[in-house]
This record gives C-alpha cells, sequence and structure tokens, in this order.
C-alpha cells in the first residue's frame, strides 16, 4: 500500500509540474508567480477543508510547530525556486534541490526516528540518483550556445549563494515535517497536517500581495496577456494535484522507512519527468537521458535491496 500511495503521489506531481508550467507561460514573471500561488493556494485551502469535512477527519494541536514548519517552508521553496531560476543553471538547481529533499533528510533519519538505519546500498542509491540528476540535466551543444545567451548564468553571487542556502532548507523542512508530522501525531491527522499546511502556505503569498497592494500599488490578480480562461484551469488543475500529492506522499512517508521513502519519491519523479518531457513535450530521448534514467533504475533497485 505505502508503494501505491507513492506511485499516485507522483502522478499527481508530475501532473502539478505539467499545470504549473502551463501557467507560467501563459502567465510569466516573477510577482505573476506570487499572485498564480496565491491563488493555488486557496483553491488548495478549499479542497483541503473539503477533504477534512467529507472524511470527518480529527484536528490535533501536538505538533501545531510541525505544520508551521511545513507550510513555512513550501512557501518558501515556491518562491525560491522561481528567483533561482532566473540566475543558475537547471543542472544546479536539480542538483541542489536533490541535497535539500533527499540528502539531508536521510542522513537526520537516524536522529529523529528510533530504528532507522540507512545502509551502503541506499547511500549508493542516492549517489546514482544525483548521477542521473546531473545526466538529465546535461543539454546538446546547440541548446547550451542558446543558453549562454539567455539570462541564465552559471556565477553565483552572494544573494544567489543565500537563496540556493534557503532552498535547500526549505527542501528540507517540507521533505521532513512530510514524515514527521504522521510519525510523532499519526496518520489518522494527515488530512488535518495537510490543511494547516496549505493554510500557512497562503497567508505567507496573501500577505506579499497585500504589502504589494498597500505599498507598491499591484494588482491581487495576475496579469496575463493570453486567455484568463486558460490560466485558471491550469491553476485549478495544479492545485488538485497539489493536494493529492501532498496527501498520498505524507500517508506513504508514515508507512516506508526514510531511507526507502525520500529517494525512492524522487527517484520516480525523476522517471516520471523524463518520460514527460519525451511524451508531452516531444523531446527527444537522447543519450544523456538513457544514461539518466539506467541510472534512475539501479538507484531504485539499490534502494530497494
Amino acid at each position: 500500500m505505502p508503494y501505491l500511495f507513492l506511485l499516485i503521489a507522483n502522478v499527481a506531481g508530475i501532473s502539478k509540474v505539467i499545470a504549473m508550467k502551463n501557467s507560467g507561460k501563459v502567465c510569466p514573471g516573477e510577482y505573476n508567480s506570487v499572485r498564480i500561488n496565491t491563488l493555488r493556494s486557496i483553491l488548495c485551502g478549499l479542497v483541503s477543508l473539503a477533504i477534512f469535512f467529507i472524511a470527518g477527519a480529527n484536528a490535533e494541536l501536538n505538533g501545531w510547530w510541525i505544520w508551521l514548519v511545513s507550510g513555512l517552508s513550501n512557501a518558501l521553496m515556491m518562491f525560491l525556486w522561481v528567483v533561482c531560476t532566473q540566475s543558475i543553471g537547471l543542472i544546479y538547481l536539480e542538483t541542489f534541490s536533490i541535497i535539500g529533499s533527499t540528502a539531508i533528510p536521510m542522513m537526520i533519519a537516524p536522529l529523529l526516528y528510533e530504528g532507522e538505519t540507512v545502509s551502503l546500498l541506499q547511500w549508493l542509491g542516492f549517489l546514482c540518483l544525483l548521477i542521473a540528476v546531473v545526466s538529465l540535466s546535461f543539454k546538446p551543444k546547440k541548446e547550451r550556445s542558446l543558453a549562454t545567451k539567455s539570462k541564465t548564468s552559471n556565477k553565483f553571487s552572494v544573494m544567489t549563494i543565500v537563496y540556493i542556502l534557503l532552498l535547500i532548507l526549505s527542501y528540507v523542512g517540507a521533505g521532513v515535517t512530510q514524515k514527521l508530522y504522521p510519525t510523532l501525531v499519526g496518520k489518522d491527522y494527515t488530512a488535518f497536517f495537510n490543511l494547516m499546511t496549505f493554510a500557512v502556505v497562503l497567508v505567507c503569498f496573501s500577505s506579499v500581495l497585500i504589502f504589494g497592494k498597500a505599498f507598491k500599488k499591484k494588482s491581487f490578480l495576475p496579469e496575463s496577456s493570453s486567455s484568463s480562461k486558460k490560466l485558471f484551469i491550469y491553476i485549478f488543475i495544479a492545485a488538485v494535484m497539489i493536494y493529492a500529492y501532498q496527501y498520498f506522499s505524507t500517508l506513504s512517508a508514515g508507512m516506508l522507512p526514510s531511507a526507502i521513502f525520500y529517494p525512492l519519491i524522487k527517484g520516480v519523479a525523476m522517471l516520471l519527468t523524463a518520460v514527460c518531457d519525451v511524451v508531452v513535450y516531444k523531446q527527444k530521448l537522447t543519450l544523456n537521458k538513457i544514461i539518466g534514467l539506467f541510472f534512475v533504475f539501479s538507484a531504485i533497485l539499490l534502494i530497494n535491496i
């Protein structure tokens, strides 16, 4: 059952990425990203509230600091991802994200959860994931020459380094709390955890919008030159998929050991992303992608031995 939950979470995750990518194309810009994330948070909150009442879930005040950290981490991660993509290449961003989402949670798992250990084979599995990230992010010479002409750079300023460190910490916070809450408080309160996480995310983004309206005279709604109807459809799909990802990955995290859960959810996500690039975005299955997929499969096998 935990593996089924993990698979559902990853399918929801890749669907979320497609919807978010399309909404970014329809309505580009950093401040528009804040507006879009606010609307997503409102919808995620409504979905969370509906599931909470329909399922007859219970609320639990113990462990409040876990969902608070979860909400702050998720909001920070959403914002910093947009900021960092403007200044550094994807290969660096993906490498730093896997350090925060997989390596550090695996490293501290034995300290947080009694009886959990990380074997040498599982660390080798993580290393395979890291190699896969580098391989899948590698661009052909023609694409690299175009990238050098764009705004994206591989030179790190002091502020970029600060953003990267905060991004890594936000991944750690989001990943660790996802397992820590069901472990310490109980799986029966997963719906409440998700509800409060999205409530905190909503407070964060709406506060930025209120500040922008009050002091910068900016509008609340996204400024799009394309179809607003299409934009809101993408936002709605992304919101539902974000909730599904959060809910099922939290259930899976509460059932699987950290050394299996963190690398596995990242590995399956990378696999689905590569397939999505080929099937949805019609990208060629190049040699570097084949090598990357080989290392992803190797990682999944090593982690589960």
